[in-house]
């Protein structure tokens, strides 16, 4: 499918030479944005660290940039727990689209009539942006910070890949949310590494606008930290009856069967299956205390800046 649809793809805009470096700073709200032309329409699009090459827009935005899905196969019902209600009616297609300054560069755009941001058009993954380095601006460097490097797992990718205990984790950094979540493999993994224990207190992982997915607070260990990065505020998901035992007045927008990442690994209960892949988003209460974000193409790496108490 992906095959027929790179040979549908339109031909690039003219050439313009991609940057070394380019430089972006951080709205109020600690995201970056960029203008970014997609076919009829330039949008408002907030960058996204955290997942891969590709562009989601809210329904109207694709409407207003005249987008069409890919014949026969680009419009479909996708039911997921990070869908508000739990389903959507998805349109994808290979488009060209074009950041303010940048090369032209055609990646999958899919836009759904459910919103995906409230702060914007919609997000556009880092990787997508042609140029060498990426330098996300959140403040002056103050004096004493350190840098720390993390290893990327290919040129355009962003997310992380590191070990903790017996689990192969992926790592992904997310400005656009308030605290560090996990997804229940890797938070089991946390724990069985003794670098956080079980809080019981419930919080929210919220990636779209009306979703609000249960997590379980994890309180760290002290001197706790992942790839040189200490764990502060974070949860592990866990599913709405599991929250429910845990805080009585916990109530998000999942169903009982919202997706593996919710499978229960507290030690009174059996695990039923070993679930999705582990991840976890680094989010700010993390990322707030670096002055710079640096997204290295060449170098298939992270570069962060930044000072811990």
């Amino acid at each position: 499918m992906l095959a027929l649809v790179f040979l549908a793809a339109p031909a690039s805009a003219a050439k313009v030479a991609a940057p070394p470096v380019l430089t972006l700073p951080v709205a109020d709200n600690g995201n970056p944005y960029m203008q970014v032309a997609v076919k009829k329409a330039m949008l408002n699009i907030r960058i996204g660290l955290s997942f891969d090459t590709a562009l989601v827009l809210n329904l109207a935005a694709g409407e207003r940039a005249g987008l069409k899905p890919f014949p026969l196969l680009g419009k479909r019902t996708v039911k997921n727990s990070f869908i508000p209600g739990g389903a959507a009616t998805v349109r994808f297609n290979l488009t060209g689209v074009t950041p303010a300054g940048l090369p032209n560069k055609t990646v999958p755009v899919v836009w759904v009539d459910k919103p995906v941001a409230a702060d914007a058009d919609g997000i556009l993954t880092v990787g997508a942006l042609k140029a060498d380095r990426v330098d996300i601006v959140l403040r002056p460097t103050p004096a004493g910070s350190k840098t720390f490097v993390l290893a990327k797992k290919g040129t355009g990718e962003t997310g992380i890949k590191t070990r903790v205990g017996d689990e192969n984790v992926d790592i992904s950094l997310e400005l656009n949310h308030p605290t560090t979540v996990a997804n229940a493999r890797a938070g089991e993994a946390l724990i069985k590494a003794g670098l956080v224990q079980r809080a019981a207190a419930v919080d929210y992982w919220r990636p779209f606008p009306g979703v609000a997915l249960p997590l379980q607070s994890l309180t760290p260990r002290a001197g706790a930290a992942l790839l040189g990065l200490p764990l502060r505020t974070l949860g592990t998901r866990v599913s709405e009856a599991e929250a429910r035992r845990i805080d009585a007045r916990a109530k998000g927008t999942s169903t009982e069967s919202d997706d593996e990442d919710t499978i229960t690994v507290t030690a009174g209960r059996e695990r039923q299956g070993r679930g999705r892949s582990p991840w976890i988003l680094i989010g700010r209460d993390v990322l707030d205390d670096c002055s710079r974000i640096s997204f290295d193409r060449a170098g298939k790496r992270w570069v962060l800046t930044c000072k811990f108490d």
